[in-house]
């Protein structure tokens, strides 16, 4: 009998109040809209206001897991830099959430921390565009130091 009145207040009263709505958008405004169990009533709170405060203890740890994981992806993705100018010396202007700041092409391709949060396809432009610039200087610094001399004409024999 203990063990039937046990499982009813489980049912009937489970410890997690608030469930996520895990319909588009997840996270609309910097907002979580949170249900609570058994009512149409919905709460709309921040990361901040969930984990701190005593609603984190109220709240399915499944969604507390999904928030956080949600949050991670989002600030990996601020921190994503993008090139927002470009000019003709390959000096660039890239941008992410939090900072913008001017760099050459060199130092954009040896800076370890900006190329872990650059776009792959514009590192491979940047690359092949820096190593163009270069050929190219090294090539005019080659023409202009040596002259390519005539060879004198050779006399040719026709053998019958």
């Amino acid at each position: 009998m203990v063990k039937i009145i046990d499982f009813f207040k489980k049912t009937f009263k489970p410890r997690y109040i608030y469930s996520l709505q895990k319909f588009e958008p997840v996270k609309e405004n910097g907002f979580y809209i949170l249900k609570e169990l058994g009512t149409h009533t919905c709460i709309k709170a921040t990361a901040e206001d969930i984990f701190e405060s005593d609603l984190l203890y109220n709240i399915n740890p499944a969604d507390i897991i999904f928030i956080t994981r949600f949050e991670e992806y989002d600030m990996r993705k601020k921190q994503k830099f993008e090139i927002v100018e470009e000019r003709r010396d390959l000096s660039f202007t890239i941008q992410n959430a939090y900072s913008c700041r001017k760099i050459n092409e060199k130092e954009l391709l040896t800076d370890q921390n900006i190329v872990e949060k650059l776009d792959p396809t514009s590192l491979v432009r940047i690359a092949y565009m820096s190593g163009l610039k270069d050929g190219r200087r090294i090539s005019d610094e080659i023409l202009k130091s040596e002259k390519i001399k005539s060879s004198k004409t050779a006399k040719l024999k026709v053998i019958k």
